[in-house]
């Protein structure tokens, strides 16, 4: 069964599925025990709140041995962000023949926020590859 934008959503909108989230994109796999103790939550919510993200297939989980990680779906994640620029009212996402009429200096200055936002994005990314090799070596 696939999930719409509004389940998808509805499971991000709970404060401690976003910190799971955020957890994983930094740390990379981890196990509910882990997240629990970074978090200040029992490993009981933890698997909760872990199912419901994995019902919206926004983490994958891969058992090794007694060790259950859990990681981000990258692919899922990107579709959140396609999902956002589609109702993005800052006109970033979409065709110029889509875009509204807005005052030009007001679409500039919104379309610079989501330029500086990517950006900041780009340099977290970078910050993580490079952490990801130093610790492949």
């Amino acid at each position: 069964m696939e999930l719409g934008p509004s389940d998808v959503f509805k499971a991000l909108s709970v404060d401690t599925r976003l910190k799971i989230i955020e957890l994983l994109k930094s740390r990379g796999p981890l196990g509910v025990k882990t997240i629990a103790e970074e978090l200040g939550v029992t490993p009981s919510a933890i698997s909760q709140h872990l199912r419901v993200l994995r019902q919206a297939g926004l983490v994958d989980r891969e058992r090794k041995g007694y060790w259950v990680p859990y990681s981000i779906d990258e692919e899922a994640l990107g579709s959140c962000c396609g999902m956002l620029i589609d109702v993005c009212t800052c006109d970033c996402g979409r065709p110029p023949h889509h875009r509204g009429s807005g005052p030009p200096a007001t679409q500039i200055e919104a379309l610079e926020g989501y330029r500086r936002t990517l950006e900041e994005r780009i340099a977290e990314l970078d910050r993580r590859i490079a952490e990801l090799r130093r610790e492949r070596k």
